[in-house]
């Protein structure tokens, strides 16, 4: 987008101060609460993001579920059409910070010389997670297909995702969805979905699934920065009742000087 304001140091403190308040998910204790755009980062261009999510209600089978979790994504371009990302899992709890994983995540993009109609690109991840309670380590991997289209003021995006886990040796489908209307050249509103139904050719039944929605806000305040914030509530017993999630990225282009 073009025409973007400039976002001086009291914006700056703004929104971290907003990130720290959170200080103060999903069931599936997602560290990563986010529908994929098809754009990978730039060539030369690394973008550092913070994720922060917390659940204020948790599921209806467990009301005293209340994670709070950190992510630090580091994400570099690497060609015009591939990058690669690294994922730091944190996990806090009664004043303390607990390492919970890491991932990694390769992503390829289709080329826009090749004209599609709509983005398209595939993100990979591989990784283990930690449990903070147990210390048991947990390995798996994710297949993102990401499809996006923008009409006009509406953009659309979809991520059937599929997860794996390699210690219960099973894939699951997760499927994300996104849509977002611009309301300015600043500012979009909209609505996310996130989905487990379980396994990918054996789905369980729909009580025992995981659905959540969001409502959604993104700001564009200036080229270098990107900045999300949703809140949400779960669909079915299984889901959170009301999680709060936000991130807020900053671009730095090593070409330049």
């Amino acid at each position: 987008m073009n025409n973007f304001v400039f976002i001086d140091n009291r914006n700056l403190v703004l929104i971290f101060f907003v990130l720290f308040i959170f200080n103060k998910s999903l069931a599936q204790d997602s560290n990563e609460i986010q529908v994929y755009a098809s754009a990978t980062v730039p060539k030369k261009t690394t973008i550092f993001e913070l994720h922060t999510n917390y659940t204020f209600v948790g599921p209806k089978l467990n009301t005293g579920y209340h994670p709070f979790l950190q992510t630090l994504e580091v994400t570099t371009g690497i060609s015009d059409n591939f990058e690669l990302g690294f994922y730091i899992f944190t996990y806090k709890l009664n004043g303390k910070t607990y390492y919970t994983g890491s991932n990694i995540r390769p992503r390829v993009k289709v080329p826009d010389k090749w004209g599609w109609s709509f983005g398209a690109s595939l993100s990979s991840e591989i990784g283990f997670s930690r449990d903070p309670f147990t210390d048991q380590l947990s390995w798996g991997a994710e297949v993102r297909p990401i499809f996006d289209k923008t009409i006009g003021k509406n953009y659309f995006s979809v991520n059937p995702n599929i997860g794996l886990s390699f210690n219960e040796k099973e894939a699951l489908f997760e499927p994300n969805i996104k849509y977002a209307y611009s309301l300015s050249k600043k500012i979009s509103v909209g609505m996310e979905y996130y989905g487990n139904t379980g396994k990918v050719f054996k789905p369980v039944r729909l009580p025992d699934q995981e659905h959540q929605a969001f409502f959604v806000a993104d700001l564009f305040l200036h080229p270098d920065f990107e900045f999300n914030i949703g809140i949400g509530e779960g669909l079915t017993n299984l889901s959170n009742g009301l999680n709060l999630k936000c991130f807020v990225g900053k671009r730095i282009n090593w070409s330049k000087k």
